[in-house]
């Protein structure tokens, strides 16, 4: 049976980018203690931009024939797929560009 195109889509992107998103992976599983989190809030950040300006670009990839047309509802269900497949391996990616204020 084929893949999922959002599945494949995710899969081609990583491939692509092997070292990048391999660094983010073992990152992200740090970033998982909250005793780590202060020390590696810059790193994770910066991969991090990287990792989800790539994703972002493979959702708009899944999703921008669908935007047009009657499938608009469609797409929406489609991109929520791809980003749970993404959470998947990035439990924290949703915390990239998000601003934590420390006291």
């Amino acid at each position: 049976m084929a893949k999922a195109k959002y599945k494949r889509i995710f899969e081609e992107i990583w491939d692509s980018n092997k070292e990048l998103f391999q660094e983010f992976f073992m990152l992200n599983n740090d970033y998982a203690d909250p005793a780590n989190r202060t020390k590696l809030e810059n790193k994770f950040q910066e991969i991090g931009g990287k990792v989800k300006n790539l994703l972002v670009d493979g959702e708009n990839e899944l999703c921008r024939a669908m935007e047009n047309t009657d499938n608009r509802v469609y797409s929406s269900k489609v991109a929520d797929k791809y980003w749970d497949e993404v959470r998947k391996y990035f439990k924290f990616i949703d915390l990239v560009g998000v601003v934590s204020s420390q006291s």
